[in-house]
């Protein structure tokens, strides 16, 4: 209760600041979303008081940039709603756009391009510019996925094009890195891997320049494809395996089984080509997302069986590559009948209307509307860009969780030992108390307290907490999440039984007394949350 007072409080100081400081002061905590959220939650009250539309709706576009992409859906939908009917610079094409952006990053092309392509007609019936370059780079991909390689590689040459023209822009290193990466990726599609290493290796120089650790190892992979494509295939396996390590999602994954067997088979060594297949089959069947290559791979285990005489593995294959096959039918040809049917025709008359808006004298507009725009761009430009930011930037706190042995603490360094008003005695009696009560994982009683502790370690509950405050350089409350958190981390990584569970179960399981307390303890102390944590490793066990 006095816990949701002082949250009220907080939220009621907040509402009294102006929209555009409760989103400034939003934007400094973006990577932290347990403390983003509470400047969103002002900014949506005091736009629900003052029965402001438009306000409610940044407010929801500034959840789904701070919740996960099936959550953020929902939101998605609930800007749609809200401004269906209204006409606006912005709305209702950013509700559309944020949910075809969410649905691309889950796997659901197909309804991603409809809402995308819904996007698209409101910008241009708003001659939204920010919104029709987020659509290009988002059908551009879509372009890639269903093998229309030459087309995408048109757009990010265009897209790079315009981000170098850009280049103060905050977004430019990133934004210019990813576009790299999609050119280079188009020309190893298009079998140019002489092109593709050239982009590369510029690639690989800015991201070292730029210090981007991933984008660096994204491109050290994609010279493994290029080298692969050269038919250097020694040089093609250091490659990728140099990037392995550091691509955790189930795409790079796919991509270094795929030619980790493509080379075995390539050169012979067709029991290693299987079974690289195998663990890409695997990935398949756990996330179902169609892959293109899968019938080529299946057909290496037909042809693999059919020679080692075992006709039920034969024919499980068979029916496996009939089954994608059709799968991949349906994707591939609804995206590229649809992007031609509803995208590229409508594109070339998009692009003779504006030649015939360039001769026209533009308008001028207020100083005042420019600044409200640009304001406006800020809010909702890149959103496309930011769920690719927001995936990299969890899957490089996954590969930290993954290569620590435990998440790192600021102790205390000082060798002396002296607390006021504690002898010393006292503070190695209650130091020791701790170990023995960490070591027995005691902290995941879920009855524990301050007080309950102090007596099991015969001192008092306000010696514990200067001990605490000391050694710990955290309050008592937060040194026994931390702890919960760890073995969480720990369990899920080392026992597969565990990570079967719920979150709901593991936040029981370790002393939580609610999922919502444990999965912000786990975001506080690791960057992600825990079912993201947990998707991730069983993709790594596939």
């Amino acid at each position: 209760m006095a816990q949701n007072k002082r949250k009220d409080k907080i939220l009621d100081s907040l509402k009294k600041l102006s929209y555009k400081e409760i989103y400034s002061s939003q934007l400094k905590f973006e990577n932290k979303p347990s403390i983003a959220i509470i400047y969103s939650q002002a900014y949506l009250e005091k736009g629900k008081e003052e029965n402001d539309t438009i306000r409610i709706a940044n407010a929801y576009t500034q959840f789904i940039l701070l919740l996960d992409f099936d959550i953020g859906v929902r939101y998605a939908d609930s800007i749609i709603n809200l401004t269906g009917k209204i006409k606006h610079k912005l709305y209702p094409g950013d509700g559309y756009l944020l949910k075809g952006t969410l649905l691309y990053y889950l796997g659901n092309y197909s309804a991603s391009l409809e809402n995308l392509l819904i996007a698209q007609k409101y910008a241009d019936i708003n001659n939204n510019e920010k919104q029709l370059l987020t659509v290009k780079e988002a059908i551009g991909q879509l372009k890639s996925i269903s093998g229309n390689f030459l087309e995408s590689l048109a757009i990010s040459k265009e897209i790079l094009d315009i981000i170098q023209k850009r280049n103060d822009t905050d977004d430019y290193k990133e934004d210019y890195l990813r576009t790299l990466n999609n050119l280079s990726l188009n020309y190893l599609s298009l079998n140019e891997p002489d092109s593709a290493l050239t982009i590369i290796n510029k690639g690989i120089l800015k991201s070292l320049e730029f210090k981007d650790t991933l984008s660096y190892y994204d491109f050290v992979a994609n010279s493994g494809v290029g080298m692969y494509l050269k038919k250097e295939y020694d040089k093609a396996n250091d490659s990728l395996d140099k990037a392995f390590p550091f691509d955790e999602d189930q795409n790079s994954r796919i991509n270094y089984y795929l030619y980790k067997g493509r080379i075995a088979r390539n050169t012979g060594d067709i029991e290693n080509a299987i079974v690289n297949f195998e663990r890409l089959d695997s990935i398949y069947e756990l996330h179902q997302d169609p892959v293109r290559e899968l019938p080529e791979v299946y057909w290496t285990f037909v042809n693999y069986y059919r020679e080692k005489g075992d006709t039920q593995s034969q024919l499980k294959y068979i029916d496996k590559l009939l089954t994608a096959d059709s799968v991949i039918d349906a994707n591939f040809n609804y995206l590229n009948t649809n992007i031609a049917k509803e995208y590229d025709i409508p594109q070339l008359t998009a692009e003779k209307d504006e030649l015939i808006r360039s001769l026209q004298t533009k308008k001028a507009q207020s100083n005042n509307g420019i600044v409200i725009l640009s304001l406006l761009f800020l809010l909702f430009g890149g959103l496309f860009f930011y769920y690719y930011r927001k995936q990299r930037i969890y899957k490089r706190k996954f590969g930290y969780l993954m290569q620590e042995g435990k998440i790192a603490d600021a102790k205390a360094k000082s060798a002396n030992q002296r607390i006021n008003g504690i002898s010393e005695e006292l503070i190695r009696r209650i130091v020791d108390g701790l170990k023995a009560f960490e070591q027995k994982n005691e902290f995941l009683d879920p009855s524990i307290t301050l007080n309950s502790l102090s007596k099991k370690l015969h001192t008092n509950s306000n010696y514990l907490s200067k001990v605490i405050n000391h050694y710990e350089q955290k309050n008592f409350s937060n040194y026994i999440n931390d702890l919960r958190i760890d073995y969480t981390v720990e369990q899920l990584k080392t026992n597969k039984q565990f990570r079967l569970y719920s979150v709901k179960g593991i936040a029981e399981e370790v002393g939580f007394n609610s999922t919502e307390s444990f999965s912000k303890a786990f975001f506080k102390r690791t960057g992600i949350y825990p079912s993201y944590f947990i998707r991730q490793l069983r993709k790594q066990q596939a």
